[in-house]
């Protein structure tokens, strides 16, 4: 039997389009739909990346773990500043007894006192000086750490104050 090219060709012709499957058949029945499904499943995959992302954020800034630690925050900044207020104010009234307690035992007037106790009060004056200034100072750092975080929208919520605590620096440095 010999192989004859013209009768292979009328049978592939007569038998191939129900038998034989080619490149082209199987690229466009089989491939085709697998990419066309694959690049669906990214689309919507990569979609609901966003919004798992999304959930996750809002429960990490709104979640009750995150408003509870918020509102302990401002809570603590709060009482942190009440305290500092009334460190302020036994910073004050030490400031003042020193001029008055010299005042009291030396005379009303500086210049008259002996230069040991001049000098002994001008250090206890500059002393008490730097004490309120650094209280002072330290109170306004907690006052700006609050009204800034009190700024946030993710914030504001959880203000423990409806009032801003104001600064209080320039009233002691023209003071005194």
């Amino acid at each position: 039997m010999s192989f004859n090219r013209d009768n292979y060709r009328k049978e592939v012709n007569q038998y191939g389009p129900e038998v034989g499957w080619t490149f082209s058949r199987f690229f466009r029945y089989v491939m085709l739909p697998i990419i066309g499904l694959s690049i669906a499943l990214g689309i919507i995959g990569y979609a609901l990346g966003w919004f798992s992302e999304a959930a996750q954020v809002t429960q990490e800034e709104f979640g009750p773990r995150a408003a509870l630690n918020k509102y302990e925050w401002f809570v603590d900044i709060n009482e942190a500043i009440n305290k500092m207020d009334q460190d302020i104010m036994l910073f004050e009234n030490r400031y003042s007894t020193i001029e008055s307690d010299y005042k009291n035992n030396y005379g009303t007037d500086p210049a008259s006192w002996p230069p040991d106790i001049r000098t002994t009060y001008n250090r206890e004056r500059q002393t008490g000086r730097d004490d309120l200034l650094a209280v002072t100072s330290q109170r306004n750092n907690l006052a700006k750490e609050y009204n800034a975080a009190s700024e946030k929208f993710n914030w504001l919520p959880f203000r423990d104050e409806p009032d801003l605590p104001p600064e209080r620096l320039e009233e002691y440095v023209s003071n005194i």
